[in-house]
């Protein structure tokens, strides 16, 4: 941050109290939340435009110390889109599970013309966030200040990794919890909707289909114009298998190509159960049908 000093600084100072007025926080989570440990965790995932894979997306967490987590992640455009715009957003945030609140968010995003570096610092001591804009060609800085009216609270990058572990994953139940983002404090809750077996590159596996509300829409090349539904493994995992996003035209989705961490690796267990499978049925005649 060195060279940030150097920066031309513009400061807009937005700590009235009304920045949030009529703004009830709401938490409603899991009493029993999963026990699933998120450090070491690796995915992958492939991005479609319709049928058009426009882009690829991979995501992991290291452990920092007893308390805290960095979970990172990066998106970049591949097929037919990156002949007409080259996209590369990648980002990191510092998450404390002991305070259940984003200590630090860094964004920095790469869209064509387009190059914006986002800082949000989250200072629980002093109740207030501090969002940085950096303009990396013309080294000038937008910062501006929010007050924090509830703690706990999440941001767009430690939201789905909060649900993940204090979600209420029963069909028909909801979990809503506070969340930052646009600039502002609001409630985000996520309903699921369904429970079934869905088919993936693994195999079939049972998941918990969940529609979060409409203000869950990070920024990025697709903006969001209609429903998004997620579908989590139905176990203490609660892997994110397969994301759909109605978009200005068509659809976006997300599929999960690949997933590692302690104890589990999806693709090696996959591959284990095939030949498993075929092996069994060579042995009893049924190969072959």
């Amino acid at each position: 941050m060195k060279k940030v000093i150097a920066f031309t600084v513009t400061a807009t100072l937005c700590l009235s109290t009304n920045s949030f007025a009529g703004y009830r926080p709401k938490l409603v989570i899991s009493k029993k939340p999963s026990d699933y440990d998120f450090a070491g965790e690796e995915m992958k995932f492939r991005l479609y435009w319709t049928v058009f894979h426009v882009a690829d997306s991979k995501s992991k967490v290291l452990r920092i110390d007893k308390n805290r987590l960095k979970l990172w992640g990066k998106v970049s455009t591949a097929g037919v889109a990156s002949w007409f715009r080259k996209i590369s957003d990648e980002g990191y945030s510092i998450w404390n599970e002991k305070t259940l609140c984003p200590e630090k968010t860094y964004l920095f995003q790469y869209e064509g013309h387009y190059k914006r570096e986002k800082v949000y610092t989250y200072d629980l001591k002093k109740r207030v966030v501090k969002y940085e804009k950096i303009h990396p060609d013309s080294k000038k800085v937008q910062i501006k200040y929010i007050k924090i009216p509830f703690i706990p609270f999440e941001d767009i990058a430690t939201a789905v990794y909060f649900f993940r572990r204090y979600g209420i994953f029963e069909v028909g139940k909801e979990t809503v919890f506070p969340l930052f983002a646009g600039g502002k404090f609001q409630n985000v809750s996520f309903k699921v909707v369904d429970k079934r077996k869905i088919d993936t590159l693994f195999g079939e596996i049972e998941a918990f289909e969940v529609v979060p509300s409409n203000n869950l829409s990070p920024e990025g090349a697709f903006h969001r114009k209609g429903k998004v539904v997620f579908w989590f493994s139905a176990d203490k995992r609660h892997l994110p298998l397969k994301i759909v996003a109605e978009v200005a035209i068509g659809s976006v989705s997300a599929v999960l190509v690949d997933a590692k961490g302690k104890g589990f690796d999806l693709r090696k267990e996959y591959e284990k159960k095939r030949k498993k499978s075929l092996f069994e049925k060579f042995i009893t005649g049924d190969f072959g049908g």
